[in-house]
């Protein structure tokens, strides 16, 4: 497993699409909070969160591609199917593609969302914050992070499921359209305050709005179930497909 994974991190991190959609993401995050950094009022910290709001709206948009070309055009180019006549078990190969993959999406969040802070609080100050920058900045930044690894990782599951590029790239941004569509439309039902808690999805809300230590246990327990979830569901079929 250990020879599996630094193959497979090597050959993700040396990838041009990497550093692209890694450098995509931050550059259309800064400018985009350029918007609420010229209205006055604004406090440092509320631009932070609006940074966070749009890096999350971005990853709908871009991520799809990523996941696509990281994982179904892993199958088109034989890449698994290869990695599994070498001797390896078919959980340990999607579970280090699973980790690459996730692991990606956590830097792009780590290095954007710190960009993001650095852009606000050095234009307007550390203003805005009712609680400790520990616990407001630092661990939101963490929480946060997570919870977008284990709700995009729903493209890890479209993209083995739908093994052309094409169609993984289609199916990965109409899956991430709805689910944060409904998602919104939940936000403001009490009803579906549990569904709102205990996913990823909901929990790309949340964090922004509570950083309290109950909801970050939430968020880390939602986000764990949500990997889960994709591993376990993604092997399932993988298990018993035939490699051709």
């Amino acid at each position: 497993m250990k020879n599996l994974l630094k193959w497979e991190l090597k050959q993700t991190f040396s990838t041009k699409l990497f550093w692209l959609t890694g450098m995509i993401l931050m550059a259309a995050t800064l400018l985009l909070m350029l918007i609420p950094l010229a209205e006055s009022g604004r406090t440092g910290f509320e631009i932070f969160l609006h940074g966070c709001n749009d890096f999350n709206s971005l990853l709908l948009l871009f991520i799809g591609i990523f996941a696509g070309s990281h994982i179904a055009g892993a199958f088109e180019q034989r890449r698994i199917q290869a990695a599994v006549m070498a001797g390896n078990s078919r959980l340990k190969v999607l579970s280090a593609k699973l980790i690459s993959f996730s692991l990606s999406i956590a830097l792009f969040s780590i290095a954007t969302l710190s960009a993001s802070a650095i852009l606000a609080f050095s234009t307007k100050g550390l203003s805005g914050m009712e609680g400790s920058f520990f616990r407001e900045i630092i661990i939101r930044i963490a929480a946060y992070t997570l919870v977008e690894v284990s709700f995009v990782s729903v493209c890890f599951l479209l993209s083995t499921q739908f093994k052309s590029l094409g169609s993984a790239i289609t199916a990965n941004f109409v899956g991430l359209l709805l689910l944060n569509t409904l998602a919104q439309m939940l936000m403001d039902k009490e009803w579906a305050s549990i569904f709102m808690t205990l996913t990823p999805v909901g929990q790309t809300f949340l964090v922004l709005i509570d950083a309290s230590t109950k909801n970050i246990l939430f968020s880390l327990l939602a986000s764990a179930m949500g990997l889960v979830f994709v591993l376990t569901f993604s092997y399932m079929r993988f298990r018993k497909e035939e490699l051709k």
